[in-house]
């Protein structure tokens, strides 16, 4: 009985040793004679940190890869399909929590993005790509979940709504785009509803009569312009000039993670 004992021992030891050894001879970063990738993969930082590792086939990614910030924490999980073409991905602020996620088409956005909040995790943004070009419809949240902006996109370019909300869910602006420049009727509106200003683009240049309302809804100062430029800016208020400088400053601004960080690098 002793004797059999330590036979299963030795033979449960050498099938352990055996793995070892097997997981220690794991090659990385192989080509074929066509100089593919092929097999696993991995990179590091000067520091001896991991960049990223993965499994390549035919130089293309393949099941799960995973890219690391320099001080080991996982930076993206991306999990590719068997042709490598596609990957739905999910990209990690260093502390662990969601950045954004959504798919990419050899390293193109393509699908429904949706960005997150470094410091309350809310959702902050949501956009639809095709192969690396906007379409449809771009929205913006506040932190409580309520919609703070959307723009509609055409083939990588601003085409139809632009609208603005307050917090409580009403109306701030309202305008149109038609291939990335302003065309149309403009207005904005005070937090109760009640209209602020209007006036008019054409060719994404200010025209003809733009005119600011009081909240009792009587004219407050009317302003003139001829193809964008203006014949009596002098004659509005520094909270009116202001508000034009806001309007060009924000427009369509948000914040989202640099992508190009999270992907795997083109080198070898």
């Amino acid at each position: 009985m002793y004797i059999r004992t330590i036979s299963l021992l030795v033979f449960v030891l050498t099938l352990i040793s055996g793995s070892m050894e097997a997981q220690s001879d794991t090659l990385f970063n192989q080509t074929d004679a066509q100089r593919l990738k092929q097999g696993w993969w991995k990179k590091s930082y000067p520091n001896g940190k991991l960049m990223y590792k993965g499994f390549f086939k035919n130089d293309k990614p393949v099941g799960l890869m995973y890219r690391y910030y320099e001080t080991g924490a996982v930076k993206a999980i991306l999990n590719y399909d068997a042709k490598g073409d596609y990957a739905r991905a999910r990209l990690l602020y260093e502390d662990g929590q969601l950045a954004a996620e959504g798919v990419f088409y050899n390293s193109l956005k393509d699908s429904t993005w949706s960005y997150y909040s470094y410091y309350d995790r809310s959702l902050t943004a949501q956009e639809n790509w095709q192969k690396g070009a906007r379409q449809g419809m771009m929205i913006n949240y506040y932190s409580n979940g309520s919609i703070s902006e959307k723009i509609d996109w055409k083939d990588n370019k601003k085409d139809g709504i632009w609208e603005q909300y307050f917090q409580n869910g009403l109306l701030k602006m309202k305008a149109t785009y038609s291939e990335n420049k302003l065309e149309g009727d403009f207005y904005v509106y005070f937090s109760d509803g009640e209209l602020y200003l209007k006036g008019k683009y054409a060719n994404d240049h200010r025209q003809g009569k733009w005119t600011f309302f009081k909240e009792d809804g009587t004219v407050d100062a009317e302003m003139e312009y001829l193809d964008g430029k203006p014949l009596n800016e002098d004659q509005l208020t520094e909270k009116q000039q202001e508000l034009f400088h806001s309007i060009e400053a924000n427009e369509g601004k948000f914040e989202e993670p640099d992508e190009s960080n999270f992907i795997i690098p083109p080198g070898r």
